[in-house]
């Protein structure tokens, strides 16, 4: 006789930047060992790869690579706490005394901060010329080298990666109409006061944070906890 088939639910977040809704289901007993592992290894590159993995295996058409890395953290995020439950141990370092202090976090009372003003993706370049641009996603934040943020070779291949068009006013270029090298020498011809719109439009993007309180039972000091980044509550 066969064994009864599990059914499992089926739940739905907004994405915080894309703002469109997916639908995702929790992870698997089998999946959730894999995760483990990941994090057990310390490998901040496994642990993301884990994460894209998981979120294509348990979202209905979404490829996780292609999205913006808040999106990307904030489903995972949902799906950790629709898996797991609600709450994440944290080990802490005390301010006062150093000593640490293992916290409970409410991952339900994460905040998605918003940069004001709120700065369009259609970035106007001078009176005539406007770039439609998208947020750097994990894909091609994962081609950069982590060591070299300050490098402008680099920053001109990201920001070369994330022109969606090239709007010359009634005019749309997209990306099948120019080659890469041809984009670089148009990127070559900006002045530096375009170039900062640019940068400004990067600097603007939504991340998540968690705020806590707490007192150290050490000490006795009272702490205030800012989380940022998904590696906090990855377990």
């Amino acid at each position: 006789m066969a064994l009864p088939k599990l059914e499992n639910p089926t739940h739905s977040c907004v994405l915080p930047s894309a703002g469109v809704t997916v639908e995702y289901r929790p992870f698997l007993v089998g999946e959730q060992k894999v995760l483990l592992i990941a994090q057990e290894s310390e490998d901040a590159n496994a642990q993301v790869k884990e994460m894209i993995r998981l979120i294509d295996t348990c979202c209905t058409d979404v490829d996780a690579k292609k999205l913006a890395g808040v999106d990307l953290e904030y489903l995972f995020i949902q799906m950790r706490i629709k898996s797991v439950g609600e709450t994440s141990d944290v080990t802490i370092a005390c301010e006062e005394c150093n000593q640490d202090n293992e916290i409970k976090i409410d991952l339900e009372s994460i905040l998605v901060n918003r940069p004001e003003p709120e700065i369009s993706n259609i970035i106007e370049i001078t009176d005539n010329i406007s770039l439609d641009m998208h947020q750097p996603t994990y894909e091609i934040i994962q081609t950069m080298d982590a060591n070299k943020t300050e490098d402008p070779k680099q920053i001109f291949e990201m920001v070369a990666k994330c022109i969606v068009k090239i709007i010359d006013g009634d005019e749309v270029h997209t990306r099948d109409d120019f080659s890469s090298k041809e984009l670089n020498s148009f990127l070559d011809t900006m002045s530096l006061d375009m170039f900062e719109k640019i940068q400004l439009y990067f600097g603007n993007a939504p991340s998540l944070e968690i705020n806590h309180n707490y007192n150290c039972v050490h000490c006795k000091e009272d702490n205030f906890l800012e989380l940022k980044g998904v590696a906090n509550f990855f377990g």
